[in-house]
């Protein structure tokens, strides 16, 4: 049984980013959210798994109504943590290119790290191999937004004057994110609070227009 602890967790980090329930909602709506939260809570605790059969036990459901609405437990997840996440990509409210991109790191390091969205993450990178379906998603739902997010920073940054012009944004974009998913997949090393930060203290001479000094 999933811990009161865990469960608090889930309703604090969770509930500021979902929509308030209508009284009255449709019975299917209640059973599709239960197995959203029954995989989401299976893939926190790690207990018997994430696959389907657990999925349907926990929520109270069957597995027909499970593969009434997705084609696998992956496929579950990866809802619940688009549905759960939609709210993290606002655009910093920063004065420069280099505050922005901090900004954006900051963020996705507090997501991963500091919230289920980073076990979540970690279990579908891991599920999209056996999964193109699921890998397809992730690229298109996950990445692909946050990925547009920076280059229109960087964007942004280059009609300012800020950010070098000619410069390959989507390698810029790989080197800037990089950092933080290797960490986060292999965990060698934390994700520290001062790790965008580091990572700017590489990136930002190659990325910016202010002339470099010698040492």
């Amino acid at each position: 049984m999933l811990s009161s602890c865990v469960t608090h967790i889930l309703y604090i980090v969770f509930s500021n980013l979902q929509p308030s329930p209508r009284r009255g909602r449709p019975r299917s709506d209640a059973a599709r959210r239960a197995v959203l939260d029954a995989a989401a809570e299976l893939s926190i605790t790690g207990g018997a798994g994430a696959n389907v059969d657990a999925i349907a036990a926990r929520a109270g459901v069957s597995r027909t109504t499970v593969y009434k609405w997705w084609p696998s437990a992956a496929a579950v997840l990866l809802e619940g943590l688009l549905e759960r996440t939609h709210g993290t990509l606002e655009a910093p409210s920063a004065t420069t290119t280099r505050e922005a991109l901090e900004s954006f790191l900051s963020s996705l390091i507090l997501l991963v790290r500091d919230t289920p969205a980073g076990v979540l993450l970690r279990g579908l990178i891991a599920a999209s191999a056996g999964d193109p379906g699921v890998g397809r998603a992730l690229v298109d739902d996950w990445i692909a937004p946050r990925r547009a997010a920076i280059v229109t920073v960087l964007t942004e940054g280059q009609r300012r004057g800020e950010v070098r012009a000619g410069l390959e944004l989507d390698a810029v974009v790989d080197a800037l994110f990089a950092p933080i998913y290797y960490r986060l997949m292999l965990g060698h090393e934390p994700l520290t609070d001062s790790l965008p930060a580091d990572i700017l203290v590489i990136c930002w001479p190659g990325i910016s227009t202010e002339k470099r000094t010698e040492s």
